[in-house]
């Protein structure tokens, strides 16, 4: 993974962790509205990261079935089918 890929997945995690931490010690009293800045500066911030990895948008990037297996009920690795 690229040095600026690594720099923006730190840089949202530090945001989301910073929400969490608000919303806990707030004890719910914050205003609806309060994160809607700092949750759209993370949308923009995985848009990048999403052309970064050659995909065309945010969600193409979540959508991609790549590298998920689907599981058949089954223990046995051997049964695990991947998606395509």
């Amino acid at each position: 993974m690229t040095r600026q890929k690594k720099e923006l997945l730190k840089k949202i995690n530090e945001i989301e962790t910073w929400i969490k931490v608000d919303e806990a010690f707030g004890c719910g009293f914050t205003p609806p509205d309060a994160y809607d800045s700092l949750y759209e500066e993370i949308y923009e911030l995985k848009e990048q990261l999403a052309k970064l990895m050659h995909y065309d948008s945010v969600e193409a990037m979540y959508l991609d079935g790549r590298g998920t297996v689907r599981y058949t009920g089954s223990d046995d690795p051997e049964d695990h089918i991947p998606f395509e």
